[in-house]
């Protein structure tokens, strides 16, 4: 556990080179640099170098010099350090941990642990970043200098960005269903070879369509810098099925939509994802950003946020509310106030709590994250307790 003494500045500093951004799925070689601080570490004290639960990064490995992910640590001082990698050695959601113990010597300040991530020495190609893009991947460095198993973390961490490669893809997307003259909306988006929408395409596409489609121009154009374009007040009179088809300079065909169904229909169909969290919990970018995406990338009409609810702050919860209040714009993209309450699976399980407004409070299974105790009185431990506590609400609980 992270240690509650605030003596982080005593603890030393830690520097990534080379920083700034890096394509997603590269291989890439870091070299991360702790420098001891006032206290040193102690003989049989610890380091922790963690990442995010929520990465596919590639898993360090200690044996294969000229493999992906292979890992070098050394003190500057000749100490000797064990090493281990564990999936889950440390406090969610910061899950992922290196380990790094002083079992012969120990560190004086300025002395320095070397760590060497995909190091190129014995021919390793590097370590082959997560897949998906992050505004701010954090090699989080944690202390241990008292060899009490209680961790500080360092005032400043290294980072680097995460950024999509160049497109090797094209995407068109319609809706699924609408009523002859109900208004739609087409969008399109390049991917890379990971699927994640890409800012670093430069295309114009020729738009040809299986049917009239009253607005659709011509052309659509893709500037470097956007992830995406959209195109809105599309009209279709007729019943029937329609596609769109992106074709290149060339005439070929680079992209096909989804078929979009004009029907006169009671209901109408609406894309939607209603399960995602984002780095305040257990996810990866910020809540904001979470919206952003699944607004202006994933093109999504419907979304919720369903954070554990046993790391939601008050604070966050505010927030939240505060985030879908204002993406909330019924007609086009519709954000529904919701959490997860996380309850044990003997106590109930995991439902997700989506209310009809903001402004409803949290009743969670429990605050095992979250430090303010000031509402505990408020957790509700099993199902049966959720389901009574939500008594009279407007709201829809999902098992």
């Amino acid at each position: 556990m992270e240690h509650p003494y605030d003596g982080r500045a005593a603890m030393g500093r830690a520097e990534i080179t080379p920083a700034g951004a890096f394509e997603a799925g590269s291989f890439v070689s870091f070299t991360l640099t702790y420098t001891a601080g006032t206290y040193g570490i102690d003989d049989t004290g610890s380091l922790k170098i963690v990442h995010r639960f929520a990465s596919d990064m590639g898993r360090p490995q200690f044996d294969d010099p000229a493999a992906p992910n292979y890992v070098t640590v050394e003190a500057s001082n000749g100490a000797t350090l064990e090493v281990r990698y564990d999936v889950k050695q440390n406090v969610r959601p910061w899950d992922k941990t290196l380990y790094i113990k002083v079992v012969r010597g120990f560190l004086r300040e300025g002395d320095k642990i070397v760590v060497r991530f995909g190091d190129p020495r014995g021919g390793s190609p590097g370590m082959r970043l997560q897949t998906f893009c992050e505004e701010r991947f954090e090699f989080r460095v944690l202390v241990d200098a008292f060899a009490t198993y209680r961790y500080l973390a360092l005032a400043e961490q290294p980072t680097i960005a995460i950024v999509p490669g160049p497109p090797v893809t094209w995407t068109a997307v319609l809706p699924t269903l609408r009523r002859p003259g109900q208004p739609f909306a087409l969008a399109v988006r390049g991917e890379d070879r990971w699927g994640n929408p890409s800012d670093r395409c430069d295309a114009v596409f020729t738009l040809r369509a299986s049917r009239p489609v009253r607005g659709l121009p011509e052309r659509v154009a893709l500037a470097p810098g956007r992830f995406a374009a959209r195109i809105e007040g599309l009209v279709v009179d007729e019943p029937g099925d329609l596609v769109v088809e992106l074709l290149d300079a060339e005439g070929r065909v680079v992209a096909v939509s989804n078929p979009l169904r004009i029907a006169d229909r009671e209901r109408i169909a609406w894309w939607a994802d209603i399960h995602g969290q984002s780095e305040e919990t257990i996810g990866t970018n910020s809540a904001r950003a979470y919206f952003t995406f699944a607004r202006d990338r994933a093109f999504l009409d419907v979304t919720g946020h369903q954070g554990n609810d046993f790391q939601i702050t008050r604070a966050f919860w505010r927030r939240l509310n505060e985030l879908t209040a204002e993406f909330d714009e019924p007609g086009r993209f519709v954000t529904l106030p919701g959490y997860e309450w996380s309850g044990n699976t003997g106590l109930g399980g995991d439902r997700n709590v989506f209310f009809a407004r903001e402004g409803r409070p949290i009743r969670r299974s429990s605050h095992a994250l979250v430090e303010d105790l000031s509402d505990l009185d408020s957790d509700v431990t099993t199902a049966e307790e959720l389901f009574a506590a939500l008594a009279g609400e407007d709201c829809l609980v999902i098992a």
